[in-house]
């Protein structure tokens, strides 16, 4: 099984020549313990599945590699052949950590060779089982329960979960919910293993074309923790960043790349003050046949059967949830939402975390169907209108009250029964356009869009925050390995307390890149209106003071041997003696990955609070 190709060789030659010009007696030892220490770091990882489960997809994009999601060719491109023999892939940040592609079972090969041409498992130092719907074939759990005897960690990626969602939301339409999909994959998979007398919390759901969803990212800090030893106190669980324009995001991306993060809340503030560029996705919702479509097209000043209309009808017309961009509002678009059943399973099964506000519909009096829908929307912490369609039908328009102000009573009644603060009900008919509420309706929305954008904006923060963070970190923790490697080549030509400071001195470098250091905190300060100490006080990690170089020093070497401090008292015997400690390259190699891991959190954490509100 040929390795493959990293760092080191070009690091042991070099450390050879420097070695044994400064002393060749004892160049040969050194050496020797370097390679051993280059050795115990490393870690090999196979990937395995059946094949077309996606191994080769999940392991690109592991290692970054995926397409990404603006390329309207991503979804067309040919997937990767999976190669015949074992492949192996050195990760871009930890270049001591190699993936190894490993050739898929395939119907109708015997398990037996199926297993005899894999070989012995037991030369890795973790395996990933990869499944892509309903359960692990027999084989592959016989793999997992033979690698599960050597005590080593192994994990069951259930993948291609982003095609589970699309067939379930295709399939349930309004009774579509995103967690009962999910749980299902889970389930599939974590049934087998159960039966199998194996772990069932090893079960990670991802998607190699969505990384920022689902559980690729805990996955990915899973894998670290246990193979890298890198701690971190998050789960990496990301969400949908809906709310901030494409080019928005792109200048979001372009600062972490060629600057620090201090320079992301000048433009999120840039974004808050120009609501053009915030989307704001605005949900009709209500039961079947309530007019939303029709309200929809009345909104958008559209006559129902042109060619840019909602399709309506007398029965249920609208099938899946379409967007309808706003004629006059840049950035807003109304979703019309197939009708929602009168149960309280149908309203449960709603997923309304991908909208920001919400028009909930009635054609009739207010009813339990409305009632549970309000709650429903209240709980998931969303606003809304509530907007009481075909009141035509019930009351003419007059300058008298009458009973056009009896059903607005009567709604608004309804809805602070249910614990609904100062509702806003608007009474319309869609048939007449002028008449009623609608053109009240219409300019509310208009009026109330930049407020609700930025509303929108505020809550993706957070995501948009914890993303950055994450971007900017890995991009940091390629420059670890190299870091490791020369501060040993420098103790090799000079050894003593100087590579203690050369490394705070490089940890310096990547606090001032998180935005730890006090000019940064100063600048996102005033870009957010947060007293500079209040952020100072969420920074943990004691490598944004500078430590001591004498406390570093001694967390990077290992000890002088008890025998040579005694024989470099001997006199003459005792001349030549080693009595100088030695650098750890893996001790050295976790103090630095801990400390980015460490200003990591701090800085989301920070960056967080900036943002909160008080």
């Amino acid at each position: 099984m040929a390795a493959p190709a990293s760092l080191d060789d070009a690091f042991l030659r070099e450390l050879r020549t420097r070695y044994e010009a400064q002393d060749p007696g004892t160049a040969a030892t050194r050496l020797q313990a370097l390679v051993d220490s280059v050795n115990a770091l490393k870690a090999d990882v196979a990937v395995v599945g059946r094949r077309g489960a996606g191994v080769t997809t999940l392991i690109h994009a592991l290692l970054g590699e995926r397409p990404g999601l603006d390329d309207p060719q991503a979804f067309f491109q040919q997937a990767p052949e999976p190669p015949g023999q074992p492949a192996g892939y050195p990760h871009p940040s930890f270049p001591n950590l190699a993936l190894w592609d490993l050739p898929g079972f395939q119907e109708p090969e015997k398990p037996g060779d199926y297993t005899k041409r894999l070989g012995d498992l037991g030369r890795f130092g973790c395996l990933v089982l990869v499944v892509a719907e309903g359960s692990p074939a027999d084989p592959l759990l016989q793999l997992l329960k033979a690698f599960q005897q050597t005590r080593k960690p192994y994990y069951v990626v259930r993948t291609k979960v982003d095609l589970d969602l699309h067939t379930a939301k295709r399939r349930f339409r309004a009774c579509y919910s995103s967690a009962e999909a999910l749980a299902l994959a889970r389930n599939g998979v974590a049934e087998a293993l159960a039966r199998n007398g194996l772990d069932t919390t090893r079960v990670f759901l991802v998607s190699a074309l969505e990384t920022d969803r689902h559980q690729f990212n805990q996955f990915q800090d899973k894998l670290e923790e246990e193979l890298i030893q890198l701690k971190r106190a998050h789960d990496g669980e990301l969400e949908d960043l809906r709310a901030v324009s494409p080019r928005k995001i792109q200048e979001l991306y372009q600062a972490c790349a060629t600057g620090g993060l201090a320079e992301v809340p000048a433009i999120i503030r840039s974004a808050l003050e120009e609501p053009s560029q915030i989307r704001l996705d605005v949900a009709v919702l209500g039961e079947a046949g309530s007019g939303k479509s029709a309200l929809v097209n009345a909104l958008r000043g559209v006559g129902c059967g042109e060619p840019e209309a909602a399709p309506t009808g007398v029965t249920a017309t609208t099938q899946k949830a379409t967007a309808y961009a706003h004629p006059t509002v840049p950035g807003l678009y109304l979703w019309d939402l197939p009708g929602v059943g009168l149960t309280e399973e149908d309203v449960g099964r709603l997923d309304l975390s991908h909208y920001d506000f919400f028009l909930l519909t009635a054609s009739e009096r207010y009813r339990h169907a409305q009632s549970r829908l309000a709650r429903a929307v209240s709980a998931a912490g969303k606003r809304f209108f509530f907007v009481r369609t075909k009141v035509d039908v019930d009351a003419q328009p007059g300058p008298e009250p009458g009973p056009v102000e009896e059903i607005r009573s009567s709604c608004v009644d309804a809805l602070q029964k249910d614990g609904v603060g100062s509702p806003r009900v608007f009474l319309v008919s869609s048939l007449l356009r002028e008449a009623y509420d609608l053109p009240a309706l219409r300019a509310a929305l208009e009026s109330d869009a930049p407020a609700l954008k930025r509303e929108a904006l505020e809550k993706a923060i957070p995501v948009a925050l914890g993303r950055l963070v994450r971007r900017k970190s890995k991009a940091l923790m390629k420059d670890v390995w190299g870091k490791t490697l020369k501060s040993c080549l420098y103790w090799a030509e000079k050894p003593g307390p100087d590579v203690a400071t050369s490394l705070i001195d490089t940890v310096s470098a990547f606090s001032i890149q998180l935005s730890l250091d006090e000019e940064s905190l100063a600048q996102v300060a005033k870009a957010t209106g947060k007293p500079a100490g209040l952020l100072q006080a969420e920074i943990r990690s004691p490598w944004v003071k500078r430590p001591d170089p004498e406390q570093v020093l001694k967390q990077i070497t290992k000890p002088v041997p008890f025998s040579s401090r005694m024989w470099s008292l001997v006199p003459y015997w005792g001349r030549g003696a080693e009595g100088q400690p030695e650098i750890s390259l893996e001790a050295t190699y976790r103090v630095l990955t801990q400390a980015l891991a460490e200003m990591t959190e701090d800085a989301e954490r920070m960056l967080r609070r900036a943002y909160a509100k008080e």
